[in-house]
């Protein structure tokens, strides 16, 4: 009869807390990427929105398909996925959905990191998590609990009153957060390997990267090649754009989702830090209001997915 073998247990538990702090440290450091990239996007203040997006997504696919390339099981898995998606059409549409709610997203934040609204973006962020659930509860017909109803009426009692403060919805909050929803919505029907399916989604609206670019040249618009810095910032903004995401799918393999969960809100935090310290964004006694009811609603969210 085999003994039982203490030692073998504890390098067990030890390689499962490692694999978790690894978990740890990927995730937090695509979250805080993700909020230090508002910096980023600001240092290229004399570059339009769209060609920056332009740039993200061309230079994004290229450094994602440079990495597949010196992985063979991913190369062949991305040529296989190519394959099936010439007669599925229902996974194409979903792609596709992902590949311009990303892109939607991207474009709105950068636009609003140039157009100093700093604090509206943060907001967006922060009630991305709850629109998500939304979409999940009328898309796709996820069950709601009582306390997560609870927490979705506090959030938008929060977005009322920055409405009644700007005199107009928040437009720029509520896009930033369906575009993040619709992306996560189709992202849960897309069956592909995280490196791979990015590489699909970058590759689909690629054409549309150059078709933009193509079009901000004949209207003399393009800033790419005109001065070494912002030439390199524009290339690197596809690199940056790519590394959290990867950083993300590797923590989600090692740590469960709820436990994601806390981490999601590093980055609305950051960028709500930087839009009243180093952009001195106006806040209002209402703006304070609506705030603190997205953080106590985001509390209760976080409160009821312990249970």
């Amino acid at each position: 009869m085999t003994g039982w073998n203490p030692s073998a247990k504890g390098k067990a538990l030890d390689s499962s807390h490692r694999e978790k702090v690894i978990g740890y440290l990927y995730t937090s450091s695509a979250y805080l990427l993700w909020g230090v990239l508002g910096l980023y996007w600001s240092a290229l203040d004399s570059v339009s929105s769209m060609e920056i997006l332009a740039h993200r997504i061309l230079w994004g696919f290229f450094f994602i398909f440079t990495l597949m390339l010196f992985q063979s099981t991913k190369r062949a898995a991305f040529f296989t996925l190519l394959k099936e998606l010439r007669v599925n059409a229902k996974q194409l549409f979903y792609f596709f959905v992902a590949s311009l709610a990303i892109s939607a997203n991207w474009l709105i934040f950068v636009w609003a990191m140039l157009f100093d609204h700093i604090l509206e973006a943060s907001l967006g962020l922060y009630i991305t998590p709850i629109v998500s659930m939304l979409l999940g509860v009328l898309a796709a017909g996820d069950k709601i609990r009582k306390s997560t109803l609870l927490s979705m009426l506090i959030a938008f009692s929060g977005v009322l009153v920055i409405t009644d403060d700007y005199g107009r919805i928040p437009w720029i909050s509520m896009a930033l957060a369906l575009t993040s929803g619709v992306y996560s919505l189709a992202k849960k029907h897309i069956k592909a390997d995280a490196l791979v399916g990015m590489c699909v989604e970058t590759l689909l609206v690629t054409p549309i990267a150059l078709l933009l670019l193509m079009f901000l040249h004949e209207n003399s618009s393009v800033h790419f090649g005109s001065a070494f810095p912002v030439t390199l910032l524009l290339i690197f903004g596809g690199i940056l754009t790519v590394l959290p995401l990867l950083w993300f799918a590797e923590g989600l393999k090692r740590i469960p989702l709820a436990t994601i969960g806390f981490f999601q809100y590093i980055t609305p935090t950051i960028t709500f830090l930087f839009g009243i310290f180093l952009f001195e964004s106006t806040i209002s006694l209402l703006h304070w209001i609506a705030f603190s009811l997205i953080w106590f609603s985001i509390a209760v969210m976080l409160v009821s997915n312990r249970k």
